[in-house]
């Protein structure tokens, strides 16, 4: 045996260094606190949808998914990442920081792909009012949230079933990184993880332009001077998935960029790389209570009348004839 494979030890990247640094501290600070927020708000908005009848449509069923998709994730920086950053202890196994990035990806990765079904639940809404509460019945809602759910899982299948494309979390490199598998591997990145990452980039670049033609739509409602019942509404959630979906845009362009490497050169890209999405999440989750002033005035004590702004009389968003009545009647068409 060389001497190269006789140093080598399996999953060494994913150690914490003994002795936590201050800038593990601060980072691992950062994570927990981020992490920690998304968490409690992302519980928020589960107890808002689940009050609200507002929410008791197919969006709001697909911003469940997604709210625990975020949650998921966050949980793992709230146990595992973040004060394993903080304290640095390397007595953990390799597989407790590749399990940290299954869950935890696992999660994440469905909050992506609910995201651009979120994002394309909005373009329907509007461009096709009529059509919409036919196409998005309750039956098709749980088969299409059932099967991001196993899509997400057989992704994340993949990393494990295709020999040295594991990773994990790196307490010292504050990012999920490749898991070498032998020595003197030049590869420093995992070949499943690249696919997957760049592949989220473009369906999310593709879920920006169902964006602009939600807004080119609103547009043209706005200029033909039909002013809708629900065309605030449309607003606002143009608004909410506009500027999530940048966030987004954001986070996973600097994924791509980092790519899992084990190289210590971008360390701030990295750091950036997995606060950035987390930051995401958080946003996530603030902009149901940002673009909603039903949901803002069970903060500040006032009622809204969404009736009397359109609210409950859309077809679009929200069909609802005394809360969900009308969308039940036409899911079991």
């Amino acid at each position: 045996m060389s001497p190269g494979n006789e140093s080598f030890v399996y999953g060494s990247e994913l150690f914490g260094r003994g002795d936590p640094t201050q800038t593990d501290q601060i980072v691992g600070s950062a994570i927990f606190s981020l992490a920690l927020c998304a968490l409690i708000l992302g519980c928020y908005n589960i107890y808002v949808i689940k009050k609200m009848k507002i929410f008791h449509n197919a969006f709001g069923w697909f911003w469940a998914s997604r709210t625990i998709g975020e949650m998921g994730s966050n949980l793992v920086h709230v146990i595992y990442s973040g004060p394993l950053t903080i304290l640095q202890y390397n007595v953990f196994p390799p597989w407790a920081g590749i399990t940290a990035f299954t869950f935890g990806y696992f999660f994440a990765c469905h909050a992506c792909v609910m995201h651009q079904v979120v994002s394309v639940n909005r373009m329907l809404a509007v461009c096709m009012p009529i059509r919409y509460r036919f196409i998005f019945t309750k039956k098709i809602c749980k088969i299409l949230i059932a099967m991001c759910w196993v899509e997400v899982f057989f992704v994340l299948a993949a990393y494990l079933v295709f020999p040295c494309n594991v990773v994990g979390y790196s307490p010292t490199l504050y990012e999920y990184v490749f898991v070498k598998c032998e020595a003197g591997l030049e590869r420093d990145y995992s070949i499943v993880g690249t696919f997957v990452n760049r592949f989220c980039f473009v369906v999310c670049f593709l879920t920006m332009l169902s964006d602009v033609v939600t807004l080119v739509k609103i547009i043209q409602i706005k200029k033909s001077g039909l002013q809708r019942k629900n065309f605030s509404r449309d607003v606002r959630f143009f608004c909410q998935t506009s500027v999530q979906n940048m966030t987004m845009m954001i986070a996973l362009t600097l994924i791509v960029l980092v790519n899992n490497s084990t190289s210590e050169d971008g360390l701030i890209l990295q750091i950036f790389a997995f606060c950035t999405l987390i930051v995401t999440h958080l946003n996530n989750a603030l902009a149901l209570i940002i673009f909603n002033p039903e949901v803002r005035g069970r903060f500040t004590g006032k009622s809204y009348n969404s009736s009397a702004n359109g609210m409950e009389h859309s077809h679009r968003v929200a069909p609802t004839k005394s809360g969900e009545e009308l969308w039940t009647t036409h899911s079991k068409s």
